[in-house]
């Protein structure tokens, strides 16, 4: 017993250097007048550590996503211009006596679907969240008509949400009534800055909200092979239960699997995610999903059709932390490594 608590103290002990190192070196890439966006990448696929302040993440994020210049000196003067360039699209877009009654239509889904949100903060409830969230669905779906307004696209804000509000509060847990404290010029800077960074999301995964949703069925389908070839004994259960992968995993897919988890866990998801958002949903997103699948493989395998229907709507993470969602990652990236050197790795 001895022996295994200072295996323990040593692992811990080498985990808090990665962290102290990580921290070092991207305090050093945010204080360099050219951001060297490969360095800061690197460190986002491992997670921004919760020791930075609330600031860094929020930062990382927009410079991953493009959103912000890699040249420091020119951060007010692009921020300025976008935040004008989103005021201008929301007095072109967004006014009320002008909708035709397809733009109405979807102005009434966004209303229903905003509350409903998922949050562990509740922020939702707040009207002037719900406002900004209105404004920026609204804005987006009219924008991009191909892919539209599509039940699932709400869920993708709430992280970006958390993370642009956390410095301006100043706490990890918000409440509706910080939110309340914080300026109206903050909010604004909010929602166009939300704006901007979920477009840039968005880009990369429209082949999920068009027509047929095409892109959502290309990757289940990608999940059911992963399963099938790691856990036959799992697959197998699910398929003579006569359950159809899907059942649960079209939420994982459309969601970013980010319903799934407690909103700390979600955003950290986000690192990765957003770390490489060119390649990382039609490569690496389908095999987060089956390693999550199998994960629960145990438990599963012990159920019925009704009992497993059940808990896949509702799988018990609420307790998980960090470090259970970067196992589940560091797997996925592993099986994916390992897969793609094989051209036969699904046959």
């Amino acid at each position: 017993m001895k022996l295994e608590g200072k295996n323990e103290d040593k692992k811990d002990e080498v985990e808090q250097k990665n962290i102290s190192q990580r921290m070092k070196k991207l305090c050093s890439i945010l204080n360099s007048p050219i951001i060297d966006i490969n360095e800061l990448k690197n460190i986002l696929w491992s997670g921004i550590p919760d020791e930075m302040p609330f600031n860094v993440r929020e930062k990382c994020w927009k410079l991953a996503l493009g959103y912000l210049p890699l040249n420091t000196e020119d951060t007010d003067k692009v921020l300025k211009k976008k935040r004008d360039e989103y005021e201008n699209l929301k007095k072109q877009y967004y006014n009320k006596n002008k909708l035709s009654e397809e733009e109405l239509k979807i102005l009434r889904q966004i209303k229903v679907d905003i509350p409903r949100t998922k949050s562990c903060y509740n922020i939702f409830i707040n009207k002037k969240i719900q406002q900004i969230s209105e404004h920026v669905l609204f804005i987006y779906s009219v924008r991009h008509p191909a892919c539209g307004y599509v039940q699932g696209i709400n869920d993708l804000i709430t992280p970006f949400l958390i993370v642009f509000l956390r410095p301006l509060v100043t706490k990890k847990e918000i409440s509706s009534d910080d939110i309340d404290k914080v300026t109206d010029d903050e909010l604004k800077n909010v929602e166009s800055d939300l704006y901007f960074c979920l477009s840039k999301l968005l880009e990369q995964i429209q082949d999920n909200y068009t027509f047929g949703q095409p892109g959502i069925q290309r990757a289940i389908i990608k999940v059911k092979e992963i399963v099938k070839r790691i856990d036959i004994s799992l697959f197998n259960h699910i398929y003579n239960n006569n359950i159809d992968f899907i059942q649960f995993s079209f939420r994982w897919v459309n969601c970013l699997l980010l319903r799934e988890f407690p909103i700390n866990i979600s955003v950290r998801l986000l690192d990765t995610y957003i770390s490489d958002i060119c390649d990382i949903f039609t490569d690496f997103h389908p095999y987060i999903c089956a390693v999550f699948l199998v994960h629960w493989s145990k438990h599963l395998k012990e159920m019925d059709f009704q009992q497993m229907l059940l808990f896949m709507q509702r799988f018990p993470t609420q307790n998980w932390k960090i470090q259970d969602i970067e196992s589940i990652l560091s797997e996925a990236f592993v099986l994916k490594n390992a897969f793609q050197s094989s051209p036969k790795h699904f046959s």
